[in-house]
């Protein structure tokens, strides 16, 4: 089995990839169902974190409906304490100084060579037609635990970042009025909804930065088009990646407690086709 030549790549693959080689062919290539998690008597850890990522979930369902102008929840009706507390925070956020065109869930795919890279940003914002000082900002929301907020070099590396990024310059020409983006146009903001004392962090982006992902991107995915079987598709070695890995009874492995949690995004559906677009 070799992967799908119209296999459209995306935050959720080449993280995968990054993960564990072996997730990523049992995902896309193999294409196997996941299994379910043998969770042993006693042990919450994976289902209280599932009930995690579903509140992460909703509250994406309610800032799209937000910036949309429909109707959204009284923070005071809502009985699930940790849902309460994001959503206030998120009502009580100053956005104004945001580009005023507002594009929540706006999907992308941009061109690297003959692949196809995917992104859905939860928010695009862009400056107006007529602003002779265009910028481009997407707004990611994250509910992101932790004792500190993630460090700026952390979400710079972030395949997501780096995704991101790449895919709205490449593809800024279709927002824009047919005239592409400067990388130093745009910028990524994750909203942290957990750290409210740093509610945001901002990522800027510029010419050799877009060069240095526009690589990486080509060199990881071409790594993983040589991949000709199973065995070119190793097991990871840390199996801190196993904990929450749906695949980890078929893998025999157990993962371990200090294991990194995923975060919300894992709950978001991932595209492998979508429409052919040119840019």
């Amino acid at each position: 089995m070799t992967l799908d030549p119209a296999f459209v790549f995306s935050q959720h693959s080449l993280g995968d990839y990054l993960d564990c080689p072996r997730r990523f062919y049992l995902k896309y290539i193999a294409r196997q169902p996941w299994p379910l998690i043998e969770t042993p008597p006693g042990d919450m850890d994976v289902m209280a974190y599932r009930a995690y990522l579903q509140r992460g979930a909703v509250l994406h369902r309610w800032i799209e409906r937000y910036w949309l102008g429909l109707p959204t929840p009284d923070a005071a009706t809502l009985s699930d304490e940790e849902l309460r507390t994001w959503w206030v925070r998120f009502q009580q956020a100053d956005f104004h100084d945001l580009p005023p065109v507002r594009l929540p869930e706006l999907e992308l795919v941009a061109a690297l060579d003959e692949a196809r890279i995917y992104a859905r940003f939860d928010l695009l914002a862009l400056s107006a037609p007529e602003d002779p000082e265009t910028r481009a900002v997407i707004v990611d929301w994250k509910t992101l635990r932790g004792t500190q907020p993630p460090s700026f070099s952390f979400l710079r590396q972030r395949i997501q970042t780096r995704i991101y990024l790449y895919t709205l310059v490449t593809a800024s020409a279709s927002l824009n009025n047919g005239r592409p983006l400067e990388p130093e146009q745009c910028t990524m903001r994750y909203w942290l909804a957990n750290f409210p004392q740093q509610p945001w962090v901002e990522i800027p982006y510029s010419r050799t930065d877009y060069e240095r992902d526009s690589q990486f991107l080509r060199d990881l995915i071409a790594q993983i088009r040589q991949g000709r079987n199973e065995t070119d598709f190793p097991m990871t070695s840390d199996e801190r990646q196993c904990t929450f890995c749906t695949y980890r009874t078929l893998c025999r492995r157990t993962g371990t407690p200090d294991a990194p949690p995923p975060d919300e995004e894992l709950l978001m559906p991932d595209l492998s086709s979508v429409p052919d677009v040119e840019y």
